[in-house]
């Protein structure tokens, strides 16, 4: 009997086996200077640091962003906020005044 694996072995073997897939988990070391640029950068654009850093290596591969209607705007997440305040205080406004319509128009 032969310590080799057959032909037949090796084949069947390299079927069953299938490459480990990323768990989606990096530790990162980097310079506490660039840490901190990278942090500063993310508060700018209204992200966690995480989010910030992903996105960037993802341009750095030619990903796109698909998640979420701020990045396929292109609109940070401060402006999206500021711009949902708006929209509340709009539509508070205007329900004032749809009110004070009505209770015009039921006491005249």
């Amino acid at each position: 009997m032969s310590a080799q694996p057959s032909a037949s072995d090796i084949h069947e073997g390299s079927r069953t086996k299938t490459p480990p897939s990323p768990s989606g988990r990096l530790l990162l070391r980097m310079p506490p200077d660039l840490h901190g640029e990278l942090a500063q950068a993310a508060e700018r654009d209204g992200t966690s640091l995480n989010g910030y850093i992903i996105a960037r290596l993802g341009e750095a591969v030619g990903r796109t962003q698909e998640s979420g209607a701020a990045a396929s705007s292109g609109l940070s997440a401060v402006t999206v906020r500021r711009l949902l305040i708006a929209n509340v205080v709009t539509v508070a406004l205007a329900s004032v005044a749809a009110l004070a319509i009505l209770l015009v128009a039921w006491l005249g």
